[in-house]
């Protein structure tokens, strides 16, 4: 790493936790990560030295502290097995840990699916050779218009000591708490109101000594950083002397619930391609093409042969069948035009409309399903042709070394398994790549007819 901004890939991993011990973390909701301390004097950080966090689409700040001896005593160090099909000598190179505490995993898109990784990045030695972070003197918030309404005078009731200190820059998401008084005193008469209403059902809940279904008034005030002053700078420290003010914005500046809600469409692009890869036939039959995002439509059709023997013990396809529904495929794509533009795949697939089960006419194990893949920003629409290419199939495998072991006694709650002594799954991989060039055609417009 150097002061050209290069950056270094990072695996997250998380602390394990321990249902009967308080796990109170004084970093937890700090702007902090932290990262193993040979590998800080290795990259030339500093302890407290303010480090980029980048992730697909994302990218925050952040405070880089060294992992103290019980970090290491408390984080899942397992590693995921991995399996190359076409080259089975290869093994992976597992990057380097990274913690990621609660403002910066909120701010950060991890990539890589299984692999769960971010780049950290150093800045320019101009940048931070003064001792001092510089300091924000104004914070605008997202606000929603809405929410004084709802929420009256909640500007002056919100708790900033718990987000002092913290390394901001602009378009992170932040969450404030309520002045605790405040939120208790809009809660009882939240349940006030919610008791004094006809159709309440609060006499039962109290009857039955149960709070799980009481109306909750909201901890906390999410919002996100619409601007800091002053100006110009890459990052910002939010201190004593920091001011806010709020500004109405979109609701999805400030939750971005909605940012890959596909708007109105544009084009659709026919790809109809297939390709079969181990046991898995993949259909890509086109690529929607909408104002704000592309979404690539995809099909997997899975069949996996058994054994008879496994195909007649009943425990064993149970076993197999619910291990099915946790398996599934994954293609790591990449997708451009002709004029050299890329498109970020927002690593967001869903799965759904299918099913899997048993074929006993053939003796396999059959899974299909419907997934969609996500690209940002929209298709330039002087693009004449896409360049999809397929850098690599993956698939979950569910660990089968239950399969052949005696069920295990129940143990309800708080007895369950350590997160350490369940069985991780094994990824299998399946490298490409496999690229096709599929011509864009778009339709005129009925102004363009016109002309």
């Amino acid at each position: 790493m150097t002061e050209n901004n290069n950056s270094v890939e990072f695996r997250v991993i998380h602390k394990r936790r321990n249902r009967n011990e308080n796990n109170d973390d004084p970093y937890q909701c700090k702007t902090i990560v932290k990262i193993e301390p040979q590998y800080m004097q290795r990259f030339g950080i500093k302890e407290g030295e303010i480090v980029k966090i980048s992730g697909n689409t994302k990218n925050t700040v952040a405070i880089c502290l060294p992992m103290s001896d019980s970090d290491l005593q408390e984080i899942d160090t397992r590693e995921i097995e991995v399996e190359f099909l076409n080259n089975p000598e290869k093994k992976v190179q597992h990057p380097p840990k990274i913690i990621l505490y609660g403002p910066v995993s909120c701010n950060v898109d991890v990539l890589g699916g299984w692999k769960q990784t971010i780049n950290l990045s150093k800045f320019p030695e101009s940048q931070i050779k003064s001792e001092s972070i510089p300091e924000a003197e104004l914070v605008t918030l997202a606000t929603v218009n809405i929410a004084e309404k709802t929420m009256p005078g909640y500007h002056s009731h919100l708790d900033y000591s718990e987000i002092m200190g913290f390394v901001v820059t602009n378009n992170d998401r932040i969450d404030i708490p309520f002045q605790k008084e405040w939120h208790e005193k809009k809660q009882q008469e939240m349940w006030e109101k919610e008791n004094q209403h006809p159709s309440s059902d609060m006499g039962t809940i109290r009857g039955n000594r149960s709070s799980s279904h009481l109306p909750s008034f909201p901890k906390s005030f999410q919002s996100a950083i619409v601007d800091v002053t002053p100006e110009g700078k890459p990052f910002w420290k939010i201190t004593e002397n920091t001011r806010f003010e709020f500004k109405d914005a979109d609701l999805a500046k400030i939750f971005d619930p909605y940012r890959f809600t596909p708007k109105k469409l544009v084009n659709v692009v026919s790809i109809s391609k297939q390709i079969l890869v181990d046991d898995t036939e993949f259909t890509i039959p086109s690529l929607e093409v909408y104002s704000n995002m592309m979404k690539l439509i995809w099909y997997s059709y899975q069949r996996i042969k058994i054994p008879e023997s496994d195909f007649t013990d009943i425990r064993k396809m149970n076993h197999m069948n619910r291990m099915m529904r946790n398996e599934h495929p994954r293609l790591i794509i990449t997708l451009e035009d002709d004029l050299g533009n890329r498109y970020a795949s927002t690593n967001e697939s869903g799965g759904g409309g299918g099913s899997s089960g048993p074929d006993p006419t053939t003796m396999e194990i059959i899974s299909n399903y419907s997934w969609h893949s996500i690209f940002s920003s929209t298709l330039d629409p002087k693009a004449k042709e896409i360049i999809l290419t397929i850098k690599e199939v993956q698939w979950v495998r569910q660990n089968t070394t239950s399969m052949n072991m005696p069920p295990p006694p129940p143990r309800p709650p708080p007895h369950m398994t350590p997160i350490e002594n369940t069985l991780l799954p094994k990824i299998v991989i399946a490298e490409g790549p496999w690229t096709f060039n599929v011509p864009v055609h778009w339709q005129k417009s009925s102004s363009d007819e016109a002309s």
